[in-house]
């Protein structure tokens, strides 16, 4: 018995002890999972994401899902997110997605983040449902502009002919970005690494930029722009930093301090050009300088440099230099760089009298706003002002530069097809400020960025490929051959019959674009854009409108042109010859009863009519205008009058214009016109009104090609107002 009794006592010992030093163990990994959380969380607030990503993952090797401190430092921390975040800022988008979607089941409100790494991975589906979702939530300009542009992706690569891309041998698995035009050739930003060299003992090594874990960004140049496209791609391969994290076990107050120091580099790639050289050692090796833009004679320059620290790092500031004696010298930092925020991205046009930047101060529209200042006659600055809310979004805008007149920059604010894309600042037809997306090949479904043009040539950056590259472009607008044949119920000659092409534009007014002519084997060929909606319009004999859509995709291309076959266009106007009339005598008096009444005897509709009444009025236009003369409105009064006292009347209403302008635009004018009329006559009594628009058909006084005299041609801009008793 006292032996079971011990044996008993030994085994409660033994799980005691046991129980003990689990108790212990556990203890011992809590804090140093906390250790390990707190500096990553450091490292993520000082913007050293390739630091925070290793450490993040190394805490959530350290703990248990199921154990309260996962529960509270995981959520409240924001681990997942802050993984998400790191990912994504080191162009690591699959990683990102799943650390989002992860923060998401915590509960953190991340939806928009999701929708956005799914867009850059190229699934547009998940995508738009997503903005569906956060829309259906809250509803913003920003969710809109992203819900419209991942639904409408086509829209996006129907300009993608005008742009024809080429890698360059400038790239290399670092960062290459933001190339500018200088003389003959570029400057353009790189964070590859300047130098390696060992002293005795010591190896010196330039320093590491936290953010990729990779050298700050540095502004080089290379002397000839030419002869820079290559064939092959650079792939960058992400490596993820390894750090050894064993001093975090003794809790040292050093904890904070053991990665602030350079770690591995991957080896510069091979096809490096030799040409290429550091830009002015004046403007420093020291953290990041780049994003530069120079005046159009060269002597002045405006640039980004890391400077004040604050506890988030150093923050960005736009510095100006000027070329004196042969270098390049800083001499000063711009008067709007405010503490606390940071200033970047600057773009100087050509004649140096407006600086466009990007900030993220306070009073913006959200994310990074692009502001500009302009120069005062003395030279002087003027304040600054924000670019406003048809450029800024609630995304950042950034990049901004001005080539040709036009302001480009990149945003992830407006509809796009996913991170930032490239825009340009143009005008519609109204004289209204309106983005417009460069479209694919240029755009991407990742980030694209710094557009620089020249002539018809130019730059522009992205990572695409995994890493920041730029990319050479060739820019012409394609036109296609549209080709097809018209038939007039598939006998009838169609030789001299004129078609127009016609396009409606933003703002639904139909514009023509091309006009072609019918050959005796009836054919005719359009010039268009491709990948737009057209119709193709044309006009029977009796002026009745005949109107075919058409699409310019599908075409073939051969020898550098595109072309593309249409369907044949048939007119049904011979049916019957009973038919034909009818048709003359509804495009006439709008089908009455009594079609013969108003027959076309004559080679005007107004002679015809006047043999059927004595009792009408002459009236006419100003040029381009529906409403009437000054010295006719007498007459018009006078027939008002007498219209009110009618009852049961024939009224027809004949209205035409001049010579000048299109067949199509008059037809419309004149229409505009007729209808001007009938909706006076209509509301002032009970009358059958009719009416009938010919355009420049039917003129009054001949017409010479040479010249048109608008003041000669007033006749021609008529309008005939008939009273006729029913019989």
């Amino acid at each position: 018995m006292k032996r079971i009794f011990k044996i008993l006592l030994l085994i409660l010992f033994t799980n005691t002890l046991m129980s003990q030093e689990s108790n212990t163990a556990k203890s011992y990994d809590q804090k140093y999972a906390a250790r390990i959380l707190k500096q990553a969380n450091k490292q993520y607030g000082l913007s050293k994401y390739a630091y925070a990503i290793p450490l993040y993952k190394s805490y959530l090797k350290k703990v248990n899902p199921d154990d309260e401190l996962f529960v509270i430092y995981t959520k409240d921390s924001l681990v997942f997110k802050h993984l998400g975040e790191s990912y994504r800022l080191v162009n690591q988008h699959d990683s990102a997605l799943l650390y989002y979607k992860l923060a998401l089941k915590t509960g953190i409100n991340i939806e928009n983040k999701i929708a956005e790494m799914q867009a850059m991975l190229g699934d547009y589906v998940n995508a738009k449902n997503g903005y569906e979702n956060i829309n259906a939530k809250q509803k913003s300009v920003l969710n809109d502009a992203r819900l419209y542009g991942f639904s409408n992706i086509p829209k996006f690569y129907a300009d993608s002919l005008d742009f024809t891309i080429f890698p360059t041998k400038l790239n290399t698995v670092y960062n290459e970005f933001n190339a500018v035009p200088f003389k003959d050739g570029i400057v353009f930003e790189s964070n590859r690494v300047l130098t390696k060299k060992k002293r005795k003992r010591t190896t010196i090594i330039t320093p590491e930029f936290g953010w990729d874990g990779a050298g700050y960004t540095k502004l080089y140049y290379i002397n000839n722009a030419k002869d820079l496209r290559i064939d092959s791609i650079v792939k960058s391969n992400w490596q993820e930093k390894k750090i050894t994290a064993k001093d975090f076990s003794s809790g040292t107050s050093n904890d904070t301090r053991i990665l602030d120091k350079p770690l591995d580099y991957p080896s510069l790639h091979k096809n490096q050009d030799s040409l290429v050289q550091l830009f002015s050692k004046k403007f420093g090796t020291k953290l990041n300088i780049g994003s530069i833009s120079f005046t159009d004679d060269g002597k002045t320059a405006y640039f980004t440099r890391n400077g004040r620290r604050t506890k988030k790092g150093y923050l960005l500031e736009v510095w100006e230099a000027k070329f004196k004696e042969g270098v390049w010298a800083p001499s000063n930092r711009l008067f709007f760089n405010k503490y606390g925020y940071n200033y970047f991205h600057p773009a100087i046009t050509p004649d140096g009298q407006r600086l466009y930047y990007v900030s993220d101060e306070a009073g913006g529209f959200g994310g990074t706003d692009i502001y500009f200042i302009e120069k005062n006659e003395d030279g002087s600055w003027r304040p600054t002002s924000n670019l406003g809310q048809d450029i800024n979004t609630e995304g950042n805008e950034l990049f901004p530069s001005f080539y040709e007149g036009i302001l480009f920059f990149s945003s992830n604010g407006h509809a796009g097809l996913g991170g930032l894309d490239i825009f340009r600042l143009t005008k519609d037809i109204r004289g209204d400020a309106t983005v417009k997306n460069l479209g694919y090949p240029v755009n991407s479904n990742k980030d694209d960025f710094g557009f620089s043009i020249k002539g018809k040539t130019g730059f522009f950056s992205s990572n695409r490929n995994g890493s920041d590259d730029i990319f050479a472009f060739d820019f012409a607008q394609a036109f296609i051959q549209m080709t097809g044949m018209v038939s007039m119920d598939n006998s009838t000659n169609t030789d001299g019959k004129k078609l127009y092409l016609t396009q409606r534009d933003e703002i639904g007014r139909v514009r023509t674009i091309d006009s072609a002519v019918v050959d005796q084997n009836g054919s005719y060929t359009f010039k268009a854009r491709p990948n737009k909606d057209y119709t193709i319009v044309t006009f029977d004999n009796d002026g009745v409108k005949y109107e075919t859509s058409i699409k310019s995709n599908d075409f073939v291309k051969s020898n550098n042109n595109y072309s593309k076959q249409l369907n044949l266009i048939n007119i049904p106007l011979s049916a019957t010859e009973k038919q034909a009339k009818k048709a003359k005598q509804d495009a006439i008096l709008a089908a009455q009863e009594n079609q013969n009444k108003y027959d076309r005897l004559y080679a005007r509709t107004v002679d015809s009519l006047m043999k059927l009444s004595k009792e009408y009025v002459e009236l006419h236009h100003p040029f381009n205008q529906v409403f009437i003369i000054k010295k006719d409105l007498d007459g018009y009064n006078k027939l008002i009058n007498k219209v009110k006292k009618m009852k049961d009347r024939d009224i027809v209403i004949v209205s035409a214009t001049d010579c000048n302008g299109s067949d199509e635009y008059n037809e419309d004018l004149s229409q505009r016109r007729a209808k001007r009329i009938f909706k006076t006559l209509n509301g002032i009594a009970n009358n059958n009104i009719i009416i009938k628009h010919v355009g420049e058909r039917e003129l009054l006084k001949a017409c010479d090609d040479v010249k048109k005299s608008i003041e000669e041609q007033v006749v021609n801009r008529y309008s005939y107002i008939f009273i006729i008793d029913k019989k």
